[in-house]
């Protein structure tokens, strides 16, 4: 083991460099942050920390002598990135590769290491420095020679190490031997469900992609669901126009909200309409409508941003107020004063 006096020019270099390196991760973290999205990969988190003093000289005393000087410890930052899904984690690899100088020896892809009967369910480890294009500007250029290491892996990667983690057993071997088969069924659950989510998101991607000719040429046939009514919110002419004279009543920013449509499809089926034409013919059958429940609804309110669709919604709120029941607007709408509000700019939009 290193003896104590070769500890301390570590950890006295350690105390001077810390402000450049705590610089470092901050700026290393914005940098992955600006690259993610400019390549359009959407990850779960980013975290970047510096190694304590505590964490450092525990690891230059477990290190039998290896670190003469703090360029050697790899890992004083540490960078994590966490995709949804573990095809992401090659794409960010690429990019990494790209755009950071590899320290190849000590970078590592640990889930090549992974035999199909071995323990575990591991992460791709990438010791990095910024490269010589980079460092060339002003901003980066007190971090020539810093390193930092780099851990990518998808959720369910992470979920799997922080419960080992947890748990404190790292080998094989030292777990007993009638649980290791349960571990072993675990890891394996998790790589399928890793792939199955991914497939799902191309799924999904290929029928949003596909809705909108199905909604064009057969929209008796479509279903309401979140991708066909984003679609069918994206390019009606009868949404656009009523959504478009609503906001002349609003003064609000028109803008695409998932969240808003994702809640629209509960109404709808609340509302017994099942398909796409079904939301068409009603919005031309009530348009006159809609138009005077919005003037009601904006005579005494204003906002600033408002949902593509918004006529949709108000084409429930419309047919549930027709049928003169609060007990009913109360189960659609489960907040009382709401529930009357409908019902409210309902009657003042009939006249009654």
């Amino acid at each position: 083991m290193i003896e104590k006096e070769n500890q301390s020019p570590i950890l006295a270099e350690y105390d001077r460099e810390i402000g450049i390196y705590t610089d470092f991760s901050n700026k290393l973290e914005v940098l992955i942050q600006e690259l993610l999205k400019q390549q359009g990969i959407r990850v779960h988190s980013i975290t970047a920390r510096c190694k304590d003093r505590k964490s450092l000289q525990g690891k230059i005393a477990r290190s039998d002598g290896k670190y003469s000087s703090l360029s050697q410890v790899t890992d004083i930052v540490g960078l994590r990135i966490i995709t949804y899904y573990n095809d992401e984690v090659d794409a960010i690899a690429k990019l990494v590769e790209q755009e950071f100088e590899l320290d190849v020896q000590n970078s590592v892809d640990k889930r090549e290491l992974l035999d199909p009967d071995r323990f575990g369910y591991l992460s791709l480890h990438y010791v990095v420095k910024l490269p010589e294009k980079r460092l060339a500007l002003t901003e980066y250029a007190r971090y020539a020679g810093c390193k930092a290491e780099i851990q990518v892996r998808s959720i369910l990667q992470h979920t799997w190490a922080e419960i080992e983690h947890d748990m404190g057993y790292k080998s094989k071997q030292a777990i007993p031997k009638d649980i290791r088969r349960s571990f072993s069924r675990l890891a394996g659950l998790l790589e399928i469900a890793d792939l199955e989510f991914a497939k799902i998101r191309d799924s999904l991607q290929e029928y949003e992609n596909d809705v909108q000719e199905q909604i064009l040429d057969e929209p008796t046939a479509v279903l309401i669901d979140q991708a066909s009514l984003k679609s069918y919110i994206s390019t009606s002419e009868v949404v656009q126009e009523l959504d478009e004279q609503i906001v002349s009543y609003s003064g609000a920013l028109l803008q695409h909200n998932d969240l808003f449509v994702g809640a629209l499809v509960d109404k709808l089926h609340f509302c017994e309409l099942h398909t796409i034409s079904d939301i068409d013919n009603k919005l031309k059958e009530h348009r006159y409508l809609i138009v005077e429940f919005a003037k009601q609804v904006f005579r005494e309110k204003w906002i600033e941003v408002m949902s593509m669709g918004l006529c949709v919604l108000y084409l429930c709120n419309i047919l549930v107020a027709s049928q003169d029941s609060l007990d009913l607007l109360r189960t659609y709408i489960p907040d009382e004063e709401v529930a009357r509000e409908i019902l409210l700019y309902y009657k003042q939009a009939v006249g009654i």
